[in-house]
């Protein structure tokens, strides 16, 4: 993946998250039926829309570091996949959790969390810790 789709899918899912949010704070202003009347649905929506849009920014950061540190394209291809998917994984999870919940846990998506908590992580301390000298990943 090229730097350029990196920071126009790292704006995309800004974007998207930040539009969830204006969305949720509207069927929260209008009480609508079905948001505002169910504790854990409002809870893990807002938790989606903020990681998710924290995590697009993590994305932006991680786009801008790989070209400053002179991250090898070989690195920088796993690095940003990772850490796209990871935000995407984390926002997405704990939405869909809040929309498919049982009657006091959310649904089965929030089980991809986790795997994308850890694969931003991975993409955060691979950006700071590869050099420009370092070979490719089982080279």
């Amino acid at each position: 993946m090229r730097a350029e789709r990196h920071h126009r899918l790292s704006l995309a899912l800004l974007a998207i998250f930040l539009a969830s949010g204006l969305w949720l704070e509207a069927m929260i202003g209008l009480r609508a039926a079905g948001w505002v009347d169910d504790p854990l649905r409002r809870e893990f929506l807002r938790l989606g829309h903020a990681h998710g849009g924290l995590l697009a920014l993590v994305n932006l950061a991680i786009a801008w570091s790989i070209g400053q540190l002179g991250t090898p394209e070989v690195w920088a291809a796993k690095i940003r996949v990772a850490g796209l998917v990871g935000a995407l994984l984390v926002g997405a999870g704990f939405m869909a959790g809040g929309l498919t919940h049982g009657p006091t846990d959310p649904g089965p998506p929030i089980l991809v969390v986790p795997a994308g908590a850890l694969l931003t992580l991975a993409a955060v301390i691979a950006t700071a810790m590869v050099r420009p000298t370092d070979r490719a990943p089982g080279s």
